[in-house]
């Protein structure tokens, strides 16, 4: 399982699409964070991709896509579930994926929210409607925003594993 509640972001780095090196911990420098490690080739990773914009609507949470994919591809999968409108970070973690080695990362999706200072707050793999909008309230909580439901039936569906 990934990281557990408490535990402290490691300091490995991740890259922008243009190539700058980011540590883990500055995602949750100025407030909390939401990293969601995905690859383009998971099919869990399309059913949960939705949830993302809705999250990143959070007033005072950034919300991270780290993609295990190459530029191209992450551009693609990000375009085709409207990151790309969205306030989402997308960063690459390429192989052999460091920062998800360090995070505890098993299957993809992985969520990990971080609280300010960049201690874990709760982590969740695959996807679970009841998981998302649960960690969706905690975290804006931590931002000091109101609660949002990311994802709803009509979205597709209730559980599928990583």
């Amino acid at each position: 399982m990934a990281l557990g509640a408490g535990d402290r972001a490691p300091t490995s780095m991740v890259r922008d699409l243009d190539g700058g090196a980011l540590a883990l911990p500055v995602l949750a420098a100025a407030g909390p964070a939401v990293l969601f490690i995905w690859k383009a080739d998971c099919p869990t990773c399309h059913t949960a991709a939705h949830a993302l914009p809705r999250l990143a609507a959070v007033a005072g949470l950034r919300v991270a896509a780290i993609s295990q994919d190459g530029p191209a591809e992450t551009r693609a999968f990000a375009a085709a579930h409207g990151w790309d409108r969205a306030p989402v970070d997308l960063l690459l973690d390429p192989e052999p994926w460091p920062a998800s080695d360090a995070l505890g990362v098993r299957a993809t999706p992985t969520w990990i929210l971080l609280a300010p200072g960049g201690r874990v707050e709760a982590a969740a793999e695959g996807w679970s409607r009841e998981e998302a909008n649960a960690l969706a309230a905690r975290a804006a909580a931590l931002a000091g925003a109101p609660a949002t439901v990311v994802s709803r039936p009509e979205d597709g569906p209730a559980l599928r594993p990583g």
